[in-house]
């Protein structure tokens, strides 16, 4: 009884529950179809010669939407491009080499793409067309000439070195250097490549080792000894610390040339030109560094500076010339040059640089009579003048007249300079004109006016040719108080022209004397 009462009312519950539920709905309508994808494309490009991106044509990689549904990878539907081959635009640079050549310009195709470009002095890469006419116009008193003109036929994704090099009687002639353009350098390492330019040099071997690695143990990157005009191939090392050493072609015992121990970054990408060294020091090479934007001077470890010692202090007595290195504490007294009277002068060639110096002139032979003292600061290569000049017992009181040289004797053009160095003389009037010209014509005017004691010209780049110097008052064309006439300049002459007090003895006369220095002449001190 029990179990029937029990399933009666669970099924009217489930009676009950069926009559609740509704009849089914009808199938809603579907849906737009959507508008179908676009494909994605892929082609390759040939370029054509003169392209914009690779001047020497090649091959491109583009891929994109085909958004216009033609089937063709059109130009506004590339979304991606990758370069297979590209042939880029040759790149050109410039090294002056010549060693008695004066500073130059260089026009490609017509256009200046670098001025003024002096001894040492190079350029980065320019781009250029695949043929090029490239001038080199040498800067002389009184018109530029084209010493150079030649029509290079250049390959794309070429890197060209162009090196003016030999001496101007030579002639000058480009030495060109071509290595491909962009190739790749190993992680972590430096390539190199050195180029013998200096003309009057005998073949050499070129040694890039650790600093301080023994020679006769080492092997010079050149394969044979390296000629004038001639290259190594360009070499790959890991970045460091590196010693470079130029020898004597097959003796590694004769150095001409020591770095020092430099560094040699990661990635760099050099050409290094011997040429002529010019300034100061025994090495008859220096080093000129290239990295692609530049060009740097890379001297000998112990290229010193040279001084050029004047006496132009009327009352003075001989006198000796002595250095104390300020980096010390000790008072070295180095005697740089002794025994020198009124109106000589002379050259300390060899002054250890770089250094600063305190210089003290003194009575000759007796170093604690001291007349002067002044510092002297002085690099590597530094070519410098001190002229002592006014008075020990009067006013202007004796002092120097510091003065930077410029030795490098350029054939095309004489290098002057005057400096008023008598101290009882007041403002003077310079003129330099041509021989036979008549000071008292009123077209004639001073090359420079009213020069007062101390002051100097500058350094004069002046042609050939036969010259008149008068030296006046200023303002008065009346009293000349020196008169040079026929003074012939043939080009390469470096003169220091010093207008001094005559002998205080009355032996010279009244009037200011010259002190005339010839730096390729000049003797060294004692």
């Amino acid at each position: 009884m029990k179990r029937t009462l029990l399933a009666a009312p669970i099924l009217a519950t489930a009676i009950f529950l069926a009559g609740c539920e509704g009849d089914d709905g009808r199938n809603g309508q579907d849906g737009a179809s959507g508008a179908d994808g676009l494909n994605s494309l892929v082609a390759t490009r040939t370029l054509p010669l003169g392209d914009a991106s690779c001047p020497g044509g090649g091959l491109v990689f583009e891929s994109g939407l085909d958004t216009n549904r033609n089937a063709v990878l059109d130009p506004a539907e590339v979304t991606s491009t990758e370069f297979l081959d590209c042939a880029t635009a040759p790149r050109l640079r410039a090294l002056h080499a010549s060693p008695d050549a004066p500073a130059v310009n260089v026009l490609v195709n017509g256009a200046v793409a670098l001025s003024n470009v002096d001894y040492t002095d190079g350029s980065g890469f320019l781009p250029v067309t695949e043929r090029s006419r490239v001038q080199v116009e040498a800067i002389v008193p009184g018109g530029n000439a084209i010493v150079i003109d030649e029509t290079l036929d250049l390959d794309f994704s070429t890197d060209y070195t162009v090196i003016a090099v030999g001496d101007v009687a030579a002639p000058i002639a480009p030495l060109v250097i071509a290595n491909p353009t962009g190739e790749p350098i190993a992680s972590g390492s430096f390539r190199a490549q050195v180029v013998h330019a200096a003309p009057d040099a005998p073949a050499v071997d070129v040694f890039v080792t650790a600093p301080g690695a023994d020679l006769a143990a080492s092997t010079p990157i050149n394969a044979a000894p390296l000629a004038y005009q001639q290259s190594t191939d360009r070499i790959q090392a890991p970045a460091g610390d590196y010693q470079v050493r130029v020898t004597l072609g097959g003796n590694p015992a004769t150095v001409v040339f020591d770095s020092g121990a430099i560094a040699l970054p990661a990635a760099a990408d050099l050409l290094v030109a011997a040429v002529e060294n010019t300034g100061p020091g025994t090495t008859p090479i220096q080093l000129v560094v290239l990295d692609g934007t530049a060009a740097a001077d890379l001297l000998d470890a112990n290229t010193p500076a040279s001084v050029v010692a004047v006496h132009a202090a009327p009352d003075a007595p001989a006198v000796d010339l002595l250095a104390d290195d300020k980096s010390t504490a000790a008072v070295e007294a180095i005697q740089l040059a002794s025994n020198v009277s009124f109106t000589q002068s002379c050259s300390i060639a060899a002054v250890p640089a770089p250094g600063e110096y305190a210089l003290s002139v003194t009575a000759a032979g007796a170093p604690s009579v001291v007349a002067l003292q002044f510092d002297l600061g002085v690099a590597q290569a530094d070519e410098a003048m001190a002229i002592v000049t006014g008075f020990l017992g009067s006013t202007p009181a004796i002092q120097p007249l510091p003065l930077a040289v410029s030795g490098r004797s350029v054939v095309t053009e004489a290098k002057l300079r005057v400096t008023h160095g008598s101290p009882s003389t007041p403002a003077v009037d310079l003129y330099l004109v041509a021989d036979g010209t008549d000071l008292n014509d009123a077209a004639v005017t001073p090359a420079f006016g009213a020069v007062p004691f101390g002051a100097d010209t500058g350094i004069l780049t002046i042609a050939p040719g036969v010259y008149d110097v008068y030296v006046t008052p200023a303002g008065d064309k009346d009293t000349v108080a020196i008169n040079v006439q026929n003074l012939t300049l043939t080009g390469g002459e470096v003169l220091d022209v010093i207008a001094r007090d005559p002998a205080t003895n009355g032996s010279e006369g009244a009037l200011p004397q010259l002190i005339v220095i010839d730096h390729r002449s000049i003797a060294a001190c004692t």
